[in-house]
């Protein structure tokens, strides 16, 4: 509708200001771009002979389309109105009898309003393939221009193509038809759920293709894309997850009502724990406090007079580490808990060296994905085409470091000695790095950019470590691990050990034989080193690993916690990639059809609050005031029943999985004022990620270059204090209006409105009338002899963009000096440019009628 009111307004304007000037007048049938076109002379303005009279005709038939167009929008935007209202009858969840109003009205639209995009489509063929088989009437004779080169033409062109899309709708129902009937009636094995998953999979496969080659970005890849069963495992978990086999009736827009209503639900229940967390917090500072107020007396040899401070700081001295209350979600997802965990704290020497590690390392997590491929190719004449950096065999240590330093991007006691930047589906760019501030070999991996990596990304599901264990040399019976990035870590396993990179940097004969393993990574990246440390660990034992806010589905419970040996995971606040696991998103879609069932207000009132933003001290108010408690939905109805069946299937399907988590130790940066300007560190749980968390951050947080500057310049040991609004009370206690189902001119808003309608409505007729006319005023004419005499000449009408011509009475005996033998004719000729100027009055008069006509639209 934007798109054909976009083309429709100016159309109707050209054609309106055409007929003003006289332009649309055809003479013997020809139109202003046929060369035989003469209306009449400059000498003869004013006078129309009887034979001119019969030649000169107004057509009509490009009015019928402009004007079945308009009646089209006016009746179609009436309609969406009618069916917006009855649709928000009832809530998202229980119908309540709209069905019996939507029926009419989609049966309306189908048979009736439609009949206006099929007159529109024919006609527009049929007028546009006479006018070209017939050389828009001019016969054999070249054109003077292209009538299909104007504006007017390009409009109405792209009215008849939305049209003609519009009426697609037909195919559609029959193709519905038939495929429902088939399915009904015929057995084949082509609808069984297998089948129907290898065709979600060739869909979703072709649309990352198509979004590649449409890119066309060799950064964004795309290349290795077969569509031969990589995302076979993802479609078949999809398929599930989108509740496959049984139809819960859920429509676009409920799917935003729900999940606006579902962030809205998680912040409230993070606000009211965050209450509760501060009234614990108070309890146990209160008892802190008794507590110091009761010191022991020094024994031994300490000083006499030793006071509370003293006592506080031997404690301090002896490492004594801080905590923090922190909000833990409960194992299902759903609620909060108080968690007391231990904050990073710089009187711990542990703490203080393992920071120091993640913000020293995170610089190399960043870089991997430009700037040490950006560094080759500028200063290492790496090719630009070339994939692999690879020194020669013959390249010294001391040639290496004299060459390959980083110093041009700011590491300047740091060496590349080899980086692969291919991308595919096992591949995955990375680099070596000798680190000599650290006295480490870095090993930093690439995160998710190309279209290969998000199909690695898909591959979520467990896969055995039981063949990779028996080859690396650790115990990988019953353990599981990420699918899609054991492939890429398998990759970058065989290729260190193809080029014999770590063998060299290790040899005997190399000065960084003594060096530590260090495997770094972020996002995807930081799932592969994960993986990777692992396969290379029984090489190298004191090998440690830093992700970067890596996948949350890693490896299994067991064996994430034996990598806490030497893996740390870091997490950024609400970022939503370590929480992005399978039971997360199955806990997320539970919940979101709890909510969607908990709306208790139609489903109009619910999108228009959700669209209003809601400040922290109005959530506990605007949420109850829209959902009902989980005691008081209706369990009667189609829906609630739809969703226990639905429940039940994902139920038996989900107890054959294994559940998989982060990683390794976490240290989680959690933003304490809200604006980012302040985080503090702690050690947290894997089991604390158990929940998607819908926020504004749930993206930014993901991002690396912030991630580094904050751990860079993380400040151990500030006080922190999260401040919760004061609830304000939202009253909704007015009686709910009755939804009406919209009536033209069914006068909603009072009488008022009505009487400006009527006003505005009068208005605009006019000034379209006062337009269009000729006849608008009449001005006297002097006809001044070559002897100087003076006598009344036969006068004209006219209006603001044309006169009216004049024809005889009497076509037998007509004097054309005579004004008494003419009469006014009912057309409308242009102002000869040569006799007659256009002064400043006349323009202003246009000017302000065409500002008049565009106010009486709107007002409309």
């Amino acid at each position: 509708r934007f798109i054909q009111l976009f083309c429709l307004i100016p159309l109707a304007v050209i054609t309106l200001v055409n007929r003003f000037k006289g332009n649309d007048l055809l003479y013997n049938g020809y139109g202003r771009w046929c060369p035989q076109y003469e209306l009449l002379s400059d000498n003869e303005f004013i006078s129309l002979s009887y034979e001119d009279r019969q030649k000169v005709t107004r057509p009509s038939s490009q009015y019928l389309f402009t004007m079945l167009a308009a009646i089209f929008m006016v009746v179609d935007v009436a309609w969406m109105f009618a069916v917006w209202s009855a649709a928000s009858v009832g809530t998202p969840t229980q119908p309540k009898g709209r069905d019996k109003i939507l029926r009419p009205l989609i049966i309306f639209k189908l048979f009736v309003i439609n009949f206006f995009p099929v007159a529109l489509v024919v006609y527009g063929i049929i007028k546009t393939y006479n006018s070209r088989a017939n050389n828009y009437g001019c016969g054999n004779v070249p054109l003077l221009y292209d009538p299909d080169a104007t504006p007017a033409f390009v409009l109405f062109s792209i009215l008849l193509v939305t049209y003609a899309l519009e009426l697609l709708v037909f195919p559609t129902i029959a193709t519905n038809k038939i495929v429902k009937f088939t399915r009904g009636h015929i057995a084949s094995e082509r609808y069984s759920t297998q089948k129907r998953g290898e065709r979600l999979e060739m869909c979703l496969g072709g649309l990352m293709k198509c979004f590649s080659v449409l890119l066309n970005n060799p950064n964004l890849g795309g290349k290795e894309l077969k569509n031969k069963g990589e995302l076979k495992d993802f479609a078949s978990n999809l398929m599930g997850f989108a509740n496959n086999d049984t139809k819960l009736d859920i429509v676009l827009s409920d799917m935003y009502i729900g999940a606006k209503m579902l962030a809205r639900v998680q912040a409230e229940r993070r606000l009211l724990a965050i209450q509760r967390l501060q009234q614990t917090s108070n309890q146990k500072k209160t008892e802190r406090e008794d507590k110091d107020n009761i010191v022991e007396a020094p024994t031994g040899d300490a000083v006499e007079g030793a006071t509370k401070k003293d006592f506080r700081s031997t404690l301090k001295k002896d490492g004594k580490r801080r905590s923090v209350l922190t909000l833990q979600t409960s194992e299902r997802g759903k609620e909060y808990v108080v968690v007391e965990k231990d904050v990073l704290s710089s009187d711990n020497k542990n703490d203080v060296d393992v920071l120091k590690e993640v913000a020293h390392y995170s610089i190399y997590a960043e870089y991997v994905y430009w700037h040490f491929r950006l560094v080759a190719i500028e200063h290492f004449a790496l090719g630009q085409e070339e994939t692999r950096f690879l020194p020669s065999s013959d390249t010294t240590w001391d040639l290496i470091r004299e060459k390959f330093s980083l110093t041009s991007i700011g590491l300047d006691e740091s060496l590349l000695v080899y980086a692969s930047f291919h991308s595919g589906l096992a591949s995955t760019p990375y680099a070596v790095i000798v680190d000599e501030v650290k006295e480490t070999v870095v090993i930093a991996i690439r995160g998710t950019i190309s279209m290969e990596d998000w199909v690695i990304d898909l591959q979520y599901v467990p896969s055995p470590l039981d063949k990779v264990g028996d080859i690396c040399g650790f115990d990988g019976k019953g353990r599981l691990c990420h699918k899609g990035v054991l492939t890429r870590a398998k990759w970058l396993y065989n290729d260190l050990k193809k080029y014999r990179i770590l063998k060299q940097l290790y040899a005997e004969d190399s000065p960084y034989k003594e060096h530590n393993l260090v495997v770094v990574g972020h996002s995807l990246g930081g799932g592969c080193a994960q993986v990777l440390s692992l396969l290379l660990r029984p090489s190298f034992p004191g090998l440690k690993c830093y992700a970067y806010e890596p996948p949350g589905c890693i490896f299994d419970d067991e064996f994430c916690s034996k990598s806490k040996e030497w893996i740390t995971s870091i997490v950024r606040g609400d970022d939503v990639v370590p929480r992005l696991t399978q039971p997360n998103l199955e806990s997320l879609r539970d919940e979101f059809f709890d909510v969607t069932a908990q709306i208790k207000v139609p489903k109009i009132k619910a999108f228009y609050d959700v669209k209003t933003p809601c400040p922290d001290s109005q959530l506990v108010s605007r949420n109850a005031n829209m959902l009902c408690k989980k005691a008081q939905v209706d369990r009667d109805t189609s829906f609630s029943e739809k969703l226990r069946v639905f429940r039940n299937e994902r139920a038996d399907k989900n107890r054959e999985s294994t559940k998989l988590y982060i990683a390794g130790k976490i240290i989680h940066l959690v933003d304490t004022t809200g604006d980012e300007t302040k985080y503090v560190p702690y050690w947290a749980s894997r089991y604390e990620f158990n929940q998607v968390v819908l926020s504004n951050k749930m993206l930014s947080d993901h991002s690396v270059p912030p991630l580094v500057q904050i751990l860079k310049n993380l400040k151990l040991d500030e006080t922190h204090e999260v401040l919760v609004q004061d609830q304000v009370i939202v009253n909704d206690e007015e009686e709910e209006e009755e939804v009406r189902v919209f009536i033209c001119f069914s006068n909603p808003h009072g009488k008022i409105s009505f009487i400006v309608l009527i006003f505005c409505f009068a208005a605009w007729i006019t000034n379209i009338w006062a337009n269009q006319g000729c006849k608008f005023v009449s001005r006297t004419t002097i006809v001044t002899s070559p002897n100087g005499t003076i006598s009344p000449g036969p006068g004209m009408s006219a209006g603001m963009w044309a006169y009216n011509l004049r024809e005889c009475i009497d076509p037998n005996s007509c004097d054309f000096d005579n004004p008494n033998d003419l009469q006014e004719s009912e057309f409308c000729q242009p102002y000869p440019l040569g006799l007659i100027e256009v002064d400043a009055n006349t323009k202003a008069g246009r000017a302000f009628a065409s500002l008049a006509n565009f106010i009486g639209f709107i007002g409309l």
